[in-house]
């Protein structure tokens, strides 16, 4: 069984990819722009679901107050697909640029 997982293993992944593209935060230092930092969605959710939360072990009402907030969400989202509503794309916060003294003249 386990010759079979290895095999699988080496010949998908260590064959087909360097070792290089394994590690998400080599990729992230190398400037390579991840739309997700894992290919399955239920790690991807439960990472940003955990990222909610301020300590690693929140209180009970805590945890309540957070999957409150995460179902009213999931009723917006719903909502708005029977609807065919689409939240607008987001944008970086306008900045006023400014030229810094020391660079006019």
């Amino acid at each position: 069984m386990w010759d079979a997982i290895w095999r699988y293993f080496r010949n998908t992944w260590m064959q087909s990819y360097g070792v290089d593209l394994w590690n998400v935060e080599c990729m992230t230092a190398a400037g390579v722009n991840l739309q997700n930092r894992t290919n399955n969605p239920l790690e991807s959710y439960n990472r940003a679901f955990g990222g909610r939360f301020s300590v690693k072990h929140p209180s009970l009402l805590s945890f309540v107050e957070t999957v409150k907030d995460e179902a009213r969400r999931f009723v917006h989202l719903i909502d708005g697909v029977k609807k065919n509503r689409r939240d607008p794309p987001r944008h970086a916060q306008f900045m006023d640029p400014r030229v810094p003294d020391e660079f006019e003249r």
